[in-house]
């Protein structure tokens, strides 16, 4: 199972660079982050859907409060 998720931003680069070490401790899916131009390019694979979702809501979440945190 896969989901690919755009998420619109103002600095991608930054937002991936933080997000990048976390990437290497997913045990329940495979994620894939990269930043273009005015976005964030997220991909997640997992075997089952309780480890898409948990990735999903995972990177999300995390790519929110960076984004959040930047605006401040």
């Amino acid at each position: 199972m896969k989901a690919e998720i755009e998420i619109e931003c103002k600095n991608p680069e930054i937002v991936v660079k933080a997000l990048k070490s976390d990437i290497e401790d997913a045990k329940k899916f495979n994620v894939k982050i990269e930043a273009e131009e005015d976005k964030i390019e997220l991909e997640i694979e997992s075997d089952n859907v309780s480890g898409l979702l948990a990735g999903i809501n995972s990177y999300v979440r995390l790519i929110r409060t960076s984004i959040n945190s930047m605006e401040v």
